[in-house]
C-alpha cells in the first residue's frame, strides 16, 4: 500500500477560499438566513493575525517580564482572530447591509448580544473537515 501525497495538492487555496457557514438560531437551531464566508484557522489570513499577535506579546515580555496578560486582553485576542477568518457576509442592520470589514467584524464578534454567530464562526474556522474533503477511495 502506498500513500498518494498528491490528492492534498491544493488544500491550502481551500483553506483561503473558505466555505458559506449558515448561521444557526441560538435556541431552535434553525438557519437564520446570515450566511458568512469562513477561512480556515490554517490560512494565512489567519495566520498573519496570530504572529502579529505573538510576535507584540513576545515584545511585551521582553519589555516587562513580570506582566501578566488579563482576561479580557486574551479575549480581545480571540475576537481578533476569530474576525480574520471572516471573509465575507450578508450581513444587515436597520435594513442596510453592514459592509464586512475587519472593524465591523470585530465589532459584530464582540457584542455579547451576538455571542452566537462568534461562537459558531470560532467552530467551524476550526474544524478542518469544512475545508479538506475526503479523497475517493480508489
Amino acid at each position: 500500500m502506498t500513500f498518494e501525497l498528491s490528492q492534498f495538492d491544493g488544500i491550502a487555496a481551500k483553506l483561503e477560499e473558505g466555505f458559506d457557514l449558515d448561521i444557526l438560531h441560538p435556541s431552535t437551531g434553525e438557519k437564520t438566513g446570515l450566511v458568512i464566508k469562513v477561512a480556515s484557522y490554517r490560512s494565512e489570513r489567519v495566520k498573519r493575525v496570530q504572529r502579529r499577535l505573538a510576535n507584540a506579546a513576545i515584545r511585551e515580555g521582553k519589555k516587562n517580564p513580570k506582566k501578566v496578560g488579563t482576561v479580557e486582553e486574551i479575549e480581545e485576542k480571540t475576537n481578533e482572530i476569530v474576525a480574520a477568518s471572516v471573509i465575507s457576509w450578508n450581513l444587515t442592520n436597520g435594513g442596510k447591509l453592514v459592509e464586512c470589514t475587519p472593524e465591523s467584524v470585530l465589532k459584530v464578534i464582540s457584542n455579547p448580544d451576538y455571542f452566537f454567530i462568534s461562537e459558531q464562526i470560532d467552530k467551524a474556522a476550526d474544524e478542518d473537515a469544512h475545508f479538506v474533503k475526503p479523497s475517493p477511495k480508489s
